[in-house]
């Protein structure tokens, strides 16, 4: 079994998000992320931060955990952000239940 990991830059409108926030300030930021599956550990992780401050402004990051190419649960965040979705999704992992999941959120607004 292999590791697989990616690390690359994306420009994204980043703002700290709360439950009681009925309004988000967003800002332009140049956002580093660090992703990673160890397939024969079944787990994996990810590190997003700002590339300006090093993370000290904008940070998150979790585990994943995988039954085989599915990914059954992650931690770190509410919800994980559409660039480690993507990147898993590039690997073969699928994730049919989370992916229902932010369709329901997304309906809902």
């Amino acid at each position: 079994m292999e590791t697989l990991e990616k690390n690359f830059k994306k420009v994204r409108w980043v703002g700290w998000e709360r439950s009681i926030t009925p309004h988000i300030e967003r800002e332009k930021k140049v956002m580093e992320y660090q992703v990673g599956w160890d397939k024969a550990k079944q787990r994996g992780w990810f590190e997003i931060y700002d590339e300006e401050s090093g993370g000290d402004d904008y940070y998150g990051g979790g585990g994943l955990e995988f039954n085989g190419n599915m990914l059954v649960g992650y931690d770190g965040v509410f919800t994980l952000d559409s660039e480690v979705i993507q990147c898993l999704k590039d690997w073969g992992a699928t994730m049919d239940e989370f992916m229902e999941e932010e369709e329901e959120e997304g309906e809902e607004e």
